[in-house]
């Protein structure tokens, strides 16, 4: 069974990020099939039609996003009627749900989303209880062999629930074999350090058709993915054991996880299992540490609060960082980044307190204190335990940010 995905939109080759596909891709997994390609193409008659032609002769099912617009470049429509030769057939109740969609904002609806009510003939209509573009599923024969076409909306917020409510049950009819997917999440190892551990596995299982593996970045978490194929669960449960026994040996305490991508949740679950609260103190990364725990559901149950000490002034007055640690070595040292996990614990009653403090820069940095300069306080129940790790990251400001984040809660997981 093979599936195309076809993105179009002219802004997903100018900048903005296609989460469609990830996204259709994943829950494409959770049925057992997967794509077999996925193709980006700008809003432009000819390469769409050439495309279509191309993917009807290849794939047993086609999956576009955009294009189901009201505006003069939403093309997907009109080039599959005129591809598969269907009419386009005007219905007046999706109109209707357009103006009541309309009326509920206070708005009147334009004239030209009336293009909108315009469904291929003989297509099962998809609702769109979110947005105004109607999705399709159309059964068609091609050379004699029956394709099937599902055209969805771009905007994620429609296309996601879209999917999961309609297209997905219509799908699951074609999945005849079993689908394991299993990822190991990683941290503290760059994506190298990672393939040269689990490389002699990869080689030594490689040969069996079945299993595929894959390495992925998510900027400082490493991803190793692992997938099977079999005839039924257990058999698969029993070929890939020992491999999962052998890739958790060689990574040891670098795995982090394999149910959640997310460090935060990992740290969650360790402190509520060890009833333990949390106090943060962050300059640098300005409250993004925080905003990442609290995202977390429950997280008021082990958090205590965040104080982002971006000036001085704060880390004195708020931390109780001495005035002649700061004089001496500088708000961007270890022992100014100790004094302010010490503080962070005292001042919101936790147990642990962590603290950040670096030069994110692209200014701010002088030859013994360059971009990207990190300290990482923690200090522990007591204070019998305190660290402070000095860090060098690269990138740009949103990057040594985000990077400077999951090194402190990697170096809070470890430690716990």
């Amino acid at each position: 069974m093979k599936i195309e995905l076809i993105s179009i939109g002219t802004e997903l080759l100018t900048g903005k990020q296609n989460s469609d596909s990830s996204f259709i891709g994943d829950a494409l997994s959770r049925i057992n099939l997967e794509l077999s390609r996925e193709t980006t193409i700008p809003d432009h008659k000819k390469q769409m039609t050439s495309l279509l032609e191309e993917s009807l002769k290849r794939a047993d099912i086609i999956i576009t996003t955009g294009g189901l617009g009201p505006t003069f470049d939403d093309l997907t429509r009109e080039i599959v009627s005129e591809t598969l030769k269907k009419k386009l057939i005007f219905h007046d109740s999706i109109l209707k749900k357009m103006r009541k969609h309309f009326q509920r904002r206070g708005l009147v609806m334009p004239e030209i989303n009336r293009k909108q009510a315009y469904v291929i003939e003989g297509a099962r209509i998809i609702p769109n209880n979110v947005g105004t573009a109607p999705g399709m599923i159309i059964e068609t024969n091609e050379d004699k062999k029956k394709k099937t076409l599902i055209l969805l909306p771009g905007p994620p917020g429609e296309l996601q629930p879209m999917f999961l409510k309609s297209v997905l049950p219509y799908l699951k009819k074609y999945s005849k074999s079993y689908l394991k997917t299993i990822s190991f999440w990683i941290a503290g190892l760059s994506e190298s350090s990672v393939a040269e551990k689990v490389e002699p596995i990869i080689e030594k299982y490689r040969e069996a058709e079945k299993i595929e593996f894959a390495i992925l970045v998510h900027l400082s978490i490493v991803e190793v993915k692992l997938k099977i194929r079999g005839k039924n669960q257990k058999e698969m449960n029993e070929e890939i054991s020992p491999i999962k026994k052998e890739i958790k040996k060689v990574l040891g305490n670098n795995l982090f996880s394999e149910k959640t991508k997310k460090l935060e949740e990992a740290i969650g679950n360790l402190l509520l299992r060890k009833r333990l609260r949390l106090g943060l103190a962050e300059s640098c990364t300005g409250g993004l540490l925080g905003n990442l725990i609290t995202d977390i559901p429950g997280s008021s149950c082990y958090f205590q609060g965040s104080i982002v000490a971006y000036s001085n002034e704060v880390k004195k007055k708020v931390l109780k960082v001495r005035k002649t640690l700061l004089r001496k070595y500088g708000a961007v040292s270890k022992e100014v980044a100790l004094a302010m996990a010490s503080g962070a614990r005292k001042s919101t009653k936790a147990d642990i307190g962590v603290s950040i403090t670096g030069i994110a820069g692209p200014s701010g940095a002088s030859r013994e204190k360059p971009v990207g300069l990190v300290f990482i306080g923690l200090i522990y129940p007591g204070e019998r335990l305190k660290i402070a790790k000095e860090y060098h990251f690269t990138g740009n400001r949103q990057n040594i940010k985000y990077r400077a984040v999951i090194s402190a809660l990697d170096l809070l997981r470890r430690n716990l």
